[in-house]
């Protein structure tokens, strides 16, 4: 889950241009002229947010996808081989623990 989050957030910050953009790089001072963008900060967490919600989902799609190939490969190895699907084996009439004595 803590990949999936990182994973979200640098593809977020690499396709808004992260540190580097419009020229504003690392260890550069910027000068912002006093303006705050608090909403900003809202607007990219809930975008974010929208971001990790929406590869959940993909991911789920993607696993439940895999396993029904998974399933029907094996449904198409057991037909062609004529094999059948196990069965849990019925429990001796004994008893597992019932003693010979």
């Amino acid at each position: 889950m803590k990949a999936m989050t990182l994973a979200a957030l640098l593809m977020h910050m690499t396709s808004a241009g992260g540190a580097g953009s419009e020229g504003k790089r690392a260890g550069t001072p910027v000068d912002d002229g006093g303006t705050s963008h608090q909403g900003a900060v809202t607007e990219e967490i809930s975008t974010l947010k929208g971001e990790i919600t929406s590869l959940k989902e993909q991911f789920r799609l993607a696993r439940e996808r895999q396993r029904l190939a998974a399933e029907e490969k094996q449904r198409q190895e057991e037909a062609r081989y004529g094999v059948t699907p196990k069965a849990n084996p019925a429990p001796a009439a004994g008893g597992a623990g019932a003693s010979a004595r």
